[in-house]
């Protein structure tokens, strides 16, 4: 499937809610509490990401497109805002904070472009390293981001208001 890839707007925000909501049900069914998937809106996820898209570089968040114009996945990027929670020793790390997709789409190529434009975003903005955090249970993530050079990078965390243990993972950039 053809993808198109370009910097979200505000219009994609209810979009990007639902590529959340849906993202999160399908992979983290499982290891996230099934309580705290079932309560997830949309409409609030949306609005939080309305944040992120309109803040400065260097944060972004691209999206692909289908061939009927629909959004069906989106990655953030940005600076490490917790600098020791990101490893960083010599200089702040980016992170790709975000990477979902419509659960039908996963598999077509579009999570590679993602991840592959907010990986040269990163490093077009200066960043030597990036870091994302992965659920420590979700193999299916560990995979991919193996398979693109990112590395693990510490031991299993579980932060205040995390869901689940997760690990950082690192990549050079």
């Amino acid at each position: 499937m053809p993808w198109t890839l370009r910097r979200a707007v505000d219009a994609d925000a209810e979009r990007i809610g639902e590529i959340t909501v849906a993202g999160w049900r399908h992979a983290y069914r499982g290891i996230v509490a099934d309580d705290r998937l079932d309560a997830l809106d949309p409409a609030e996820v949306a609005e939080r990401r309305r944040e992120v898209i309109a803040a400065r570089e260097p944060m972004a968040v691209f999206v692909a497109v289908d061939e009927q114009g629909r959004v069906r996945g989106y990655c953030t990027v940005g600076p490490s805002t917790d600098p020791d929670l990101a490893g960083d020793t010599t200089g702040v790390s980016g992170v790709l904070y975000t990477l979902y997709l419509d659960p039908e789409v996963i598999g077509t190529g579009a999570g590679g472009l993602l991840h592959d434009a907010g990986v040269a975003h990163l490093a077009a903005a200066g960043f030597a390293r990036a870091t994302l955090w992965v659920y420590t249970a979700n193999t299916s993530a560990q995979a991919f981001y193996a398979h693109r050079g990112w590395y693990a990078d510490g031991e299993p965390y579980l932060g205040p208001g995390w869901s689940a243990p997760a690990t950082r993972w690192a990549k050079e950039l």
